[in-house]
């Protein structure tokens, strides 16, 4: 019961990628499914220019780091506290990033009442909303 948004947004927090899923799927299920929508969405001279990726800790796990790696990005993914792996310092910069995604999901919630609560049944339908939110949120950027 429910739906999460899992979003790639860039850096003046507008969104590039937006996918939907089930409340109770873990968020790393669908990080694979944002980053191949993103080159959906841009050209191939704007995917080059992707240096790094920022994710909060439910996005912690070895498969997306090794995604990651192949693909040439950095990734700054802080590590669960039960994590295994070895943690580096590239995370300093975490918390100053990280509000760029939370701005995102701060003018979604709050600028777009419809998208607040998901009163839509058919989960398209919700996402069409959110589609129509993110283009409004363009166009005061735009203006």
């Amino acid at each position: 019961m429910g739906t999460k948004l899992h979003v790639a947004v860039d850096c003046n927090g507008l969104p590039v990628s937006i996918v939907t899923s089930c409340a109770n799927e873990h968020d790393s299920t669908k990080f694979i499914d944002v980053m191949e929508n993103i080159s959906e969405c841009l050209d191939d001279e704007m995917i080059q220019q992707i240096v790094s990726v920022y994710a909060d800790k439910g996005y912690d796990a070895k498969y997306i780091r090794m995604y990651l790696r192949n693909r040439n990005l950095a990734c700054c993914i802080p590590y669960k506290k039960n994590s295994k792996l070895m943690q580096n310092n590239a995370q300093r910069n975490y918390n100053k990033t990280r509000y760029v995604v939370e701005r995102f999901f701060a003018w979604l919630k709050c600028g777009f009442r419809r998208t607040a609560i998901r009163y839509e049944r058919v989960a398209e339908n919700y996402l069409g909303f959110i589609n129509i939110a993110s283009f409004l949120m363009y166009c005061r950027v735009l203006r």
